[in-house]
């Protein structure tokens, strides 16, 4: 119990405190599922949010973005729902902690990067960054990689590297 409320002080005290991942998928799916819990009873869960993508009157992937990116933030903002305590599951956070170490790493070895230039030169680096991260997240972490995450999921450099030969009518 004082460890859970020295998490949750040193959390309000320091908002860059680092937080601590469940390391087993059990526990983050218990996690999840009490956070979905807290969401429906406040009246923000998953019925709440169909009914909103459906009442809006709006595209449905727009309503959607708008109540992902601004009615959950803004109820969270206001204290009516908790925070997420772990968006990302071990899958997710192994994927960018792996990730951003190799973006480091090639970042490390090529200096002559400028982060304020859009030359072509830099473009060219910035996508060999990251592919290297990609690559090594792969390399690294196997069948656990969480695709989604990073920046050139494997289904869709297949589809860039094929050209496509259709005609949209107008």
């Amino acid at each position: 119990m004082n460890g859970k409320h020295n998490a949750e002080q040193q959390r309000t005290e320091d908002p860059w405190a680092p937080v601590t991942v469940p390391a087993d998928q059990s526990a983050y799916d218990q996690q999840q599922a009490a956070y979905k819990r807290q969401l429906t009873a406040a009246g923000y869960g998953a019925e709440q949010r169909a009914r909103y993508i459906e009442e809006s009157g709006q595209d449905p992937e727009y309503a959607a973005s708008v109540w992902d990116e601004q009615v959950v933030p803004a109820a969270e903002a206001a204290g009516i729902i908790p925070e997420n305590p772990n968006p990302f599951s071990p899958a997710e956070e192994a994927t960018h902690a792996a990730r951003d170490a190799a973006v480091s790493q090639f970042w490390e070895q090529h200096p002559e990067y400028d982060v304020f230039s859009n030359s072509p030169e830099n473009q060219a680096l910035f996508r060999q960054a990251m592919e290297h991260g990609d690559q090594k997240a792969r390399e690294v972490l196997g069948d656990k990689v969480a695709e989604h995450m990073l920046s050139r999921p494997r289904e869709s450099t297949v589809e860039c590297d094929r050209e496509v030969d259709e005609e949209i009518d107008l």
